[in-house]
């Protein structure tokens, strides 16, 4: 994760009323400790006071008007950043169900706010003092914070259904084990020892798709994520993810994004990667 993707921000409103506006290219989250505001996101306003958490994904522009005395932590990350923080185990899909939506959480628990304004303190740290190790640091506070976000927002688990939430948790966990394997939704369910419906019953409960459009869509994003921040040939991306032809790899990724993998990269990859891939001896002083 680099340094330049993900800003942590001291809310420390003056004598009067301050401002603070994203225009939805990054996810924001906020922790109000103390004071009160207005929070406005697309169509939705809303006042707020501490505490009180606020998280806004990619996508939705949002703009904070708070009260002078105001106090509290911001953090805005961009979509690349959070999808390499989402945690890769069992609870990878309900970590990223709860961070896809607009969040307003009020009366936090203290434990809650230590555990926040702990993390934001080590990614503030981190982002200043550029030690060696930092991006790896980094990386894995915000994975911790994208966590503790979970655990607040997320409804509890139904008591009546113990059974499908187990099993869907083998299942997520089994794909990012054997993703590379390319194993058929019947393979899951035969090591997980459940009938192919049934595993399509309890993944759709738990995600809101099936466990075919889970596997494509892991692999679409483990495809993006190398040929954005690796030097990987189109074809060694392919056979990384398990891709015995990179032809095949290509029709996939077209199929899913409707632009080949390698207008994909042109199109996505951020500038000062590309500038530095450009650099050669010639240009050496």
């Amino acid at each position: 994760m680099e340094r330049q993707t993900i800003q942590a921000e001291r809310i420390k409103s003056a004598l009067t009323t301050t401002e603070f506006s994203t225009s939805g290219g990054r996810s924001t989250f906020v922790l109000l400790v103390s004071g009160r505001g207005t929070f406005v996101s697309d169509e939705v306003e809303r006042d707020v006071s501490a505490p009180c958490l606020i998280w806004a994904p990619t996508g939705w522009s949002t703009r904070m008007s708070l009260a002078a005395g105001t106090r509290g932590v911001l953090i805005r990350m961009p979509e690349r950043a959070l999808g390499r923080a989402l945690p890769t185990d069992v609870i990878s899909a309900h970590v990223r169900q709860v961070v896809s939506r607009r969040i307003f959480l009020s009366d936090l628990a203290r434990p809650t706010i230590q555990a926040l304004v702990a993390l934001f303190d080590k990614i503030e740290s981190e982002l200043r003092e550029m030690a060696p190790g930092s991006e790896t640091v980094l990386h894995h506070c915000v994975s911790l914070l994208l966590i503790e976000l979970w655990r607040a927002a997320a409804p509890p688990v139904q008591a009546a259904e113990p059974q499908l939430h187990r099993l869907s948790d083998s299942f997520l966990n089994l794909v990012e084990l054997h993703l590379q394997n390319h194993w058929t939704v019947g393979e899951y369910a035969r090591r997980i020892g459940v009938s192919r419906d049934r595993l399509n019953e309890a993944v759709r409960r738990a995600i809101g798709i099936p466990p075919h459009q889970h596997i494509q869509r892991r692999l679409m994003e483990e495809a993006k994520a190398l040929l954005v921040t690796t030097d990987l040939q189109v074809a060694e991306v392919g056979y990384k993810l398990g891709f015995s032809d990179a032809a095949y790899f290509t029709r996939f990724f077209r199929r899913h994004e409707d632009l080949p993998p390698g207008q994909f990269r042109r199109h996505f990859t951020p500038l000062w990667r590309r500038r530095s891939d450009e650099i050669s001896f010639a240009d050496w002083p």
